[in-house]
């Protein structure tokens, strides 16, 4: 996130007070500096002290008149003169009353404008309003107050200190830059919210799951990694996190808790699996959930309401659920969901089949993982569908990989931009401008649906 600092339990309503005091206005005439010396029927000029009374004494616009105005609008705010007064208390700006009376008189006042009229969602003011964001229930982030709300998203990666990537980290210093480029970590640092599957467990405890080819483990103090790139919330809905047991799968989530380190789709139980976390940010709030359907053989525990595990949607019905929640307490819900043939370019049909099903319940973009390479993307009502990020930072073998920058604008409109890279000898090397890059992104033209890729990896729908 832009500034790498998180608030939980201790935002004040200086924070809503920053949003609302940076929105569009609707400036209300001054009389006094907008009236002018006139004459008296006389003839005799007006004085200025005459102005002044007739000025002081010129309606003024309260909370009760702007609620007498509004209350039979239909809207999710809780309209009430103790609300408006909220309103201008934590702005400490009364010209907001002016500039929702105008709006309202004008026949603007909706939910759908509150945003534009407030710099807050209809979803974070109720939430402000009632006490919800100052709880567990969400993460509000210190953003800058950029344009829009920017996101990246990387496919798998390993810290397992067993495997080929943290043999490299190892062999260059610990000097993560020549691990991964620059100008990767740079744009996952610089946006305001980073996401990576992570595809292990963090741990110093256990033994190797029997039966599993591969087995995938972290030291602890590995997770200062993650700080490195900008990480701010991983994906654990995967069939590696559960590697080397339940007491290395509890440390990995104790371990990045207390790395301030979100994760989703993995829990002590199935209500922490299938726990959407919610950002505020902006003025907006944003829900991330995450889900698996990898295993051929299903050797990765499913969450109980008793035993720990990840969120399995194999059956998408509790999936679809989540993201129904999800749906209705946030303004924007990014879907995760690790799937797809491993080492294939080519989807199962499930993929579209259940990606569309998520979009019906309420997912605004979905976020795909496992494969190991890289797959196509498609829209679905608008809603932006990336099957596959491939490997990130997995392993030594060659393959195609990327960064997807997405930036939420304040119309709610999307831009989505693909960063080409490739994985050499456990490197992960940005290739932008470069033939190889133009390769890759000729590839992702291929694998895709009805989209276009731009030769700056900006991606749009197809409008034919």
């Amino acid at each position: 996130m832009k500034a790498k600092r998180i608030l939980c339990l201790t935002l004040s309503l200086a924070v809503a007070s920053a949003m609302l005091g940076g929105c569009n206005e609707i400036e209300k005439k001054n009389p006094e500096s907008s009236s002018q010396a006139g004459s008296a029927g006389d003839g005799s000029s007006v004085s200025d002290s005459s102005q002044e009374d007739a000025s002081s004494q010129e309606p003024q616009i309260t909370p009760d008149m702007l609620y007498e105005l509004t209350k039979d609008t239909q809207t999710d705010l809780p309209l009430s003169p103790e609300f408006f007064e909220w309103c201008v208390e934590t702005t400490g700006d009364a010209r907001l009353i002016d500039t929702l009376y105008e709006a309202a008189s004008g026949g603007n006042f909706t939910d759908d404008s509150w945003y534009s009229l407030t710099g807050m969602s209809v979803k974070v003011t109720n939430d402000l309003y009632s006490g919800l964001a100052y709880s567990e229930e969400n993460i509000v982030l210190d953003g800058d107050g950029a344009e829009g709300i920017s996101f990246t998203f990387g496919g798998d990666i390993s810290l397992a200190d067993n495997w080929h990537a943290m043999e490299h980290y190892r062999e260059v210093g610990g000097d993560i830059t020549k691990c991964i480029s620059p100008f990767l970590i740079d744009k996952m640092v610089s946006a305001d919210i980073t996401t990576l599957n992570s595809e292990f467990c963090f741990s110093d405890r256990g033994t190797a799951m029997e039966g599993k080819a591969w087995t995938f483990r972290a030291a602890t103090e590995n997770v200062s990694i993650y700080h490195e790139l900008g990480v701010d919330i991983v994906d654990l809905a995967n069939n590696h996190v559960y590697d080397f047991g339940l007491d290395a799968f509890l440390d990995t989530l104790d371990t990045l808790k207390n790395a301030d380190i979100e994760y989703m789709g993995a829990g002590r139980n199935i209500d922490e699996a299938s726990r959407p976390v919610y950002y505020i940010i902006e003025g907006k709030k944003i829900a991330f959930v995450a889900a698996t359907r990898a295993e051929k053989y299903k050797l990765t525990p499913e969450a109980t309401e008793t035993d720990p595990g990840v969120l399995r949607c194999y059956d998408p019905t509790a999936f679809i659920e989540v993201i129904k929640e999800a749906e209705q307490n946030a303004d924007f819900v990014i879907a995760n969901v690790h799937w797809g043939t491993e080492d294939s370019h080519e989807l199962e049909d499930v993929q579209p089949e259940t990606a569309y099903q998520y979009i019906d319940a309420g997912a605004d973009l979905i976020i795909g993982t496992h494969a190991h390479c890289l797959q196509g993307i498609e829209y679905y009502k608008n809603v932006p569908i990336v099957y596959n990020l491939g490997n990130y930072w997995f392993s030594h073998y060659d393959i195609d990989t990327g960064l997807l920058g997405v930036t939420l604008n304040s119309d709610d409109s999307l831009e989505l931009v693909f960063y080409p890279a490739t994985q050499r000898d456990s490197k992960t090397t940005y290739v932008g401008g470069e033939a190889e890059g133009d390769r890759i992104l000729q590839c992702m033209r291929d694998y895709s649906f009805n989209v276009d890729i731009d030769e700056n990896g900006v991606i749009t729908e197809k409008t034919e």
